[in-house]
């Protein structure tokens, strides 16, 4: 297939940024098309070249923010270090994206609140739940987590960091998240340190003696 003019696929991009900075400041349902062609400084034709509707643009950005977040979090994955350790780095790498998106981050925020939003990203965050089955069953069976079912396990470990997510959002400031998600996934190790051995009745020491 023959490639199109780069200056084809820059107007894309722009009407991609202009949808995301309108989003950011005035909400989804606030939006208009025009609102989206007036800030990237094209047509509505334009848009609907590449566009079906708001909505469609919408999941786009959707995507790509939540692909480019999944990414860096992936990168933090270090093949010498156990699983809840590399849980809870993506985690922390996770939130520090989310700090460089600025204003985008309202976007991905509302994404909780408007049901339209909400629908379309919900493919992604089960997209995330089977990565994070697929890496708990590995991680049982080297031993490093406790035997749970492994698809609950990512269901509920892929919600928490959602509802993270979301508080973070909301309040700014990561770091009491930060700690409570680590305690929690601490949890998860299968390789806690021993108990010690609980002290022994008099009696039981005299036999143990003989």
């Amino acid at each position: 297939m023959a490639r199109r003019h780069p200056m084809v696929r820059d107007t894309r991009e722009k009407v991609l940024a202009g949808a995301l900075e309108a989003f950011s400041e005035k909400g989804f349902a606030a939006t208009s098309v025009d609102d989206i062609a007036r800030r990237a400084g094209t047509t509505r034709g334009a848009f609907y070249y590449y566009f079906e509707s708001k909505e469609d643009i919408a999941r786009d950005l959707q995507q790509e923010l939540w692909h480019r977040l999944t990414a860096r979090a992936q990168d933090a994955f270090d093949p010498e270090l156990d699983t809840v350790t590399n849980l809870k780095r993506a985690f922390d790498v996770h939130l520090a994206a989310l700090e460089e998106l600025g204003q985008a981050r309202f976007f991905l925020r509302e994404g909780w609140v408007d049901s339209t939003l909400e629908a379309a990203g919900r493919s992604e965050q089960d997209i995330g739940a089977h990565l994070v089955r697929d890496l708990l069953e590995e991680a049982m069976a080297k031993g490093e987590v406790v035997r749970l079912d492994a698809e609950a396990l990512a269901v509920v470990i892929t919600g928490m960091f959602e509802e993270a997510t979301l508080h973070v959002l909301k309040v700014g400031e990561p770091g009491p998240t930060v700690a409570v998600v680590h305690r929690l996934l601490d949890g998860l190790s299968a390789r806690l340190p021993h108990r010690s051995s609980p002290r022994r009745r008099p009696q039981e020491a005299a036999r143990a003696a003989r």
